[in-house]
């Protein structure tokens, strides 16, 4: 099959589980091109050796351009199945087109406008475990949903960890600033480690707190290779990164953006604290005394998480879902081409 992947392009947590789900359907001898934009198609472009498009589309824009660029894209490369990742935009197009679609989401909504846009998709696979889902499951899609668990690819975890912290907002904005300088300030107290602040543009605004155990990162293509040896992460709680850390089996303090910024990693993080995987706290409650004190306790071993034993299946199961989904929405639609 001629297959698309349009992937959302804010962060790398959607073109990270893209990039797992491209790989597996060209084994099985599809021909797949992923389009994305932004900082998702600035990673795709380091690791995917396949067809990649940039859509050449802003972070969060207007959507008259998003859809305009989206329908040119599906009308020139004529795809028989689309895989949607959290680009709404692409379901009515694709429905009108009659072309199937399946939908990879990692949260669900009842808005009436955005559960609309998810009535048109053919399949939904939530890439998460059903266990402790806090979101919404709507009555009217939901013979059309499917956990198939966290889409994640993870390094093998180091024998020993190295007494290494690492800071991290995925992509930072200045919207983190008040986040990474009070973690800073919080775990100077830790000096016996190396503290490793992946910060981005941020990093010199960010250098004035910094100590002689306290490192600034620009480059993230570091992130993995670093974490997987490291004693504890504090983040912001994006959804890929919180399973990634959780399948390391690395602890983590998660501090998601507030919720007018972001609704959604509240979620992701009140989740996985409800499963053991993590510690949280909220932004409003942010408090250098309380992420020490959180800090500390994971350090010295007063505190213990859960680790998430990945063995690589959810992509197995993620893929034979979009396969299902295009197989079923020619079935049902009259308008799917053969």
């Amino acid at each position: 099959m001629r297959i698309l992947i349009i992937s959302r392009g804010n962060g790398f947590g959607h073109a990270k589980r893209d990039l797992l789900v491209a790989k597996a359907l060209i084994q099985l001898n599809h021909d797949v091109t992923i389009a994305s934009y932004s900082s998702g198609y600035q990673y795709l472009r380091m690791a995917y050796p396949g067809a990649l498009i940039d859509l050449g589309l802003p972070a969060a824009g207007s959507s008259a351009e998003r859809v305009l660029k989206l329908l040119e894209l599906i009308r020139s490369k004529q795809p028989e199945g689309i895989v949607v990742d959290e680009e709404l935009l692409v379901l009515p197009i694709a429905r009108s087109m009659g072309i199937p679609t399946c939908f990879i989401t990692n949260w669900l909504d009842e808005e009436k406008e955005m559960l609309g846009f998810l009535q048109m998709a053919d399949r939904t696979a939530i890439v998460d475990t059903q266990e402790h889902w806090m979101f919404p499951i709507p009555d009217s899609i939901q013979n059309k949903i499917r956990f198939v668990g966290p889409v994640v690819e993870v390094p093998e975890a180091a024998a020993r960890k190295e007494k290494k912290i690492v800071i991290t907002s995925g992509s930072p904005t200045i919207a983190d600033v008040p986040f990474f300088m009070q973690s800073i300030t919080a775990l100077k107290g830790e000096q016996d480690y190396v503290k490793l602040v992946y910060s981005g543009t941020l990093t010199k605004s960010l250098q004035r707190f910094k100590d002689d155990s306290t490192h600034f990162i620009a480059d993230p293509s570091s992130f993995m290779d670093e974490v997987r040896s490291s004693s504890l992460v504090v983040c912001r709680g994006g959804h890929t990164t919180l399973w990634e850390l959780a399948a390391l089996g690395i602890p983590a303090i998660a501090v998601p953006r507030r919720e007018e910024v972001n609704p959604y990693n509240i979620v992701y993080a009140k989740q996985m604290g409800e499963r053991g995987y993590v510690r949280w706290l909220q932004e409003s409650d942010m408090d250098v005394d309380l992420i020490a004190s959180y800090a500390a306790s994971l350090l010295h071993g007063r505190d213990r998480l859960q680790a998430y034993a990945c063995d690589g299946s959810s992509v197995d199961r993620l893929v034979a879902y979009v396969l299902e989904s295009f197989s079923l929405g020619r079935e049902e639609s009259p308008l799917c081409t053969t």
